[in-house]
Formats: structure tokens, sequence, C-alpha cells
């Protein structure tokens, strides 16, 4: 497979733009492109382009520091949400900073049909060792074309994507902003504070990744966890458990089923051959979000009966997630900072306890993950942020990826961080409430929120489709 690199496109910015709030027009969004070195440990690195976008505040507010996004991933795009900044109530009376960060999106992405070629590994009836070995080839042509380009893997590092946020808050002359990030845009906020304290006024985490969590055994048993809790709560629903009854032996059933006898079915008009891993892939994506929550009765069902429907629309998820990661950024991230930090005796044990038999080596391509590059993280990247910055850390209780234990113990750490817990949310946690929270919390960050009405339940609302005849 050939992979095209994705250059950074250039706009031309008048100097003028980034001085004169007074001039500024009602919903004004300035383009630029910031050069920073590709590795700053490196006298020789090359330079990258990364692009940004400011949108202004509508009613210019010289005393209210502007929020700067930090995107998960790592790897997503940071510059399509600019549709979902545009008119949001927090640009009401601050400037929304966006940039695509190193190696993603319109920021000098490597390797942009990556995700293409995971995806379709997921096509194919292939055991955990020919997935390794797929997903092997698929990693050496991406590293082949990389290293034919120059690109030092060294320098994709979350240390080096905080230096490029410092340097982009100096070149448009905030003298502070506010963090808000989501998932790894959480682990990629905290090492702003860490390593430029004096730059942050506050900080809103949404999912928490702290350098001390563990992506490890604990993912395993914070799947379960989650999908298990979700299973329950449709039992516990008059109508949910009329619909759908005895939801956890009928799954245990499928996936046994599905280790000898795979579901075939076509998907955007080619084969697709749904194995169990493919089935616990599928249910651990729908488990980031309330309203894919929803479906997670439907999908199980579906899969019992063969129904394609609901497979194939959960199947769009994964493969829109696959597409919108960078994955060499992604790589290039988990390789320094998370696989010096795992316990593989952690995992075995919790692989032998998992009732699922959930292969976090497999699923997240770990064992791939090794030969990325040789570059691993000092002990640094293990630790705890320790840290006075106001911060508010949110979490949903279903949510598989980033559990509530991640906001406890990097709270702990926090003189004055606050903690706030959505019972009926998970991890792509979108509350009305929150946002209440959040806009409090910015005006005063010293002072405690009130999270009052992050109480009122939301139950989820399954979908109850009728079964197909």
């Amino acid at each position: 497979m050939e992979y095209i690199s994705m250059r950074s496109w250039t706009v031309l910015i008048l100097a003028v733009l980034f001085h004169s709030c007074n001039t500024t027009s009602p919903n004004e969004v300035i383009d630029g492109i910031l050069e920073v070195p590709e590795n700053r440990l490196n006298s020789d690195s090359r330079t990258l382009k990364l692009a940004y976008k400011v949108l202004k505040a509508k009613n210019a507010d010289p005393l209210k520091a502007p929020i700067l996004f930090l995107q998960g991933g790592p790897g997503a795009s940071t510059l399509i949400m600019e549709e979902y900044w545009k008119n949001h109530l927090l640009r009401n009376d601050r400037d929304i900073v966006l940039m695509d960060q190193r190696g993603t999106g319109a920021s000098e992405a490597n390797c942009i049909d990556m995700g293409k070629a995971i995806f379709a590994i997921g096509r194919q009836d292939l055991g955990p060792k020919e997935e390794l070995w797929a997903l092997d080839s698929i990693f050496n042509q991406c590293k082949e074309a990389v290293n034919k380009k120059g690109v030092d893997l060294a320098g994709y590092t979350s240390q080096e994507n905080a230096a490029d946020f410092e340097a982009l808050r100096k070149d448009l002359e905030y003298e502070q902003w506010n963090l808000l990030g989501a998932s790894y845009g959480s682990r990629l906020g905290l090492t702003i504070m860490r390593d430029f304290p004096n730059s942050v006024r506050s900080s809103i985490f949404v999912g928490v990744f702290a350098p001390e969590s563990q992506l490890s055994g604990e993912t395993i048993i914070d799947f379960e966890k989650s999908l298990f809790e979700v299973l329950r709560r449709c039992e516990q629903s008059e109508k949910c458990n009329s619909r759908y009854p005895h939801l956890k032996n009928r799954l245990l059933s499928i996936l046994k089923k599905l280790k000898s006898e795979p579901l075939r079915l076509d998907y955007d008009s080619k084969p697709f051959i749904l194995n169990r891993r493919d089935a616990l892939l599928l249910l651990h994506q729908s488990l980031y979000s309330r309203q894919s929550i929803a479906d997670i009765p439907e999908i199980i069902e579906a899969m019992e009966k063969g129904n394609l429907e609901p497979i194939n629309n959960a199947l769009q998820r994964i493969e829109f997630i696959y597409n919108l990661v960078n994955w060499p950024m992604n790589n290039s991230v988990m390789a320094y900072e998370e696989l010096p930090f795992i316990d593989s005796l952690e995992i075995i044990n919790a692989h032998g306890k998992s009732e699922l038999g959930f292969d976090i080596m497999t699923f997240e391509g770990f064992n791939s993950l090794s030969n990325w590059h040789p570059f691993r993280a000092e002990v640094l990247e293990n630790q705890p942020v320790i840290s006075d910055i106001p911060t508010l850390m949110v979490s949903g209780s279903l949510d598989p990826v980033t559990p509530i234990s991640n906001s406890i113990e990097a709270l702990g750490y926090l003189k004055n961080g606050y903690g706030v817990i959505f019972q009926d949310e998970s991890h792509d946690l979108a509350n009305p409430f929150f946002l209440k929270i959040a806009e409090d919390f910015l005006n005063n960050p010293f002072h405690k929120p009130d999270l009052d009405c992050s109480k009122i339940r939301q139950p989820i609302e399954w979908n109850l489709h009728k079964p197909s005849q």
C-alpha cells in the first residue's frame, strides 16, 4: 500500500490581526501556521509547520483568557472541531484556540491511509498471531515511508507537543490561557501544566488520562466493569429487560459461538467476517458514549440473530475512529510513554481472570508497537503532575477506558483540583450540566464549583426497536 503524506496548508495572515482585539469583527476566524523544530533535543532538527485557528470571541472581553482545546487520541485532528466551537456558548466572551498537533490533520500528518489498512484487517477472520503479523506489516510499511522522508520519530512525544503549544501562546501574545482537554488531551494538558505552569490560568479535563494512569491489565478490568454495568442497568430497566432479557448470558453464548462460527456479512459492499475479537472491539467502542451505549442490547441481539443493520452501524463508528486517528503519531506517543511502564505480568493475570477472554496485547497492538521505534521515556513520564493550578476533572461512571479512578488518583496531587462525576455518562461526555459547571469554573476557578447539578440522573434511553421478523 502506498502512503501519501499530507503537508500543511499555508495561509497568509497580517501581523495586525494578532494584536488588534478591538478591530476584530464578530465571528472572525484567524488561520495561521506555526513553525517549530521537529525535535528540540536535536540541533539539526528539521522544521514542522503546524496549522492552527483562533476563533475570536463574539463579544471580546480583554479580561478573559482564551480557551485552548486539546484533542484526544493521541493522533486525532483538532481543526475538525471548528464547526463544533463556532457557535459554542464558551466562545461568547473568550477566544477559542485550535491547533492540529504535530503529525496530525493539517500539521504534516504521515501515512494518512494507515487507519484504512488497519480496519481492513478486521474484515478477515485472522487468529491473534496472524493479526499481529498483519499489523506488523502495516507498521513496517509506514515506518519505511517516514524514514524515507527523514521523519524523526523521537520528536513525537507529549513533551514536544506541549512545547509546541507554549510556542503558539507566545506567538499569539496571550499572557495565559485556560486548557480544555479530552482523553489524551488531558495527558497533554497535564504535561503543559508541568512544563509551563505560568502559562496556564485553569484547566478542565474530561475522561482523564494522566501520566501515571496505567494502560495494561486495568484496561481489561475497566472494559468488563463498564460493559457488565451497562447490561445490569438494562436488566434494572423494566422496558429494556422486557425487550432484551438475559443479556449477559446471551452475550457469553454469542462470543463462544463466534469463536468457531464467525458471522459473515457485507459491510460497505465488501465482505466482513465478524469473529469473536471483532465482536469485543465493537462492544468496546460502543461503550464510549451514552448514545452508542443505548444500542448495545440491540447489537448483542443482532449478533445472535444475524441482523446486520445494527452491526453495520456500529462498524461505521469504528471505521470513523480508525480514519480519524493518525497512527504514526499515536504509535510514537504510545511506544515512548506507555510501553516502558507496562506490567506484562499484570496483563497476564488480568487476562486470566477475564470473563470475556479480552486480550489487550493483540487488541491494542502493543506487541507491534515495540518495534515502531526504540525511544523510551524516562520515569518522569509515568509520574503524577503536582500543581496548584485550578483544575476541574470530569468523569463518566460508564467510561471503559479512562475510569473515575484516574481522576481520583490525579486529584491527589492537585492542590486546587476538583472532581465531578456523571453517573450516566461515559468517555465521550456531552452533558448540558457539564457546560454550566465548566462556565462557572472558568469565571472563578479558585472558587469551589457548585456540582449539585451533576447529581441529576439522566438514565440511558435504550434503543427498544422491535425484533426483526
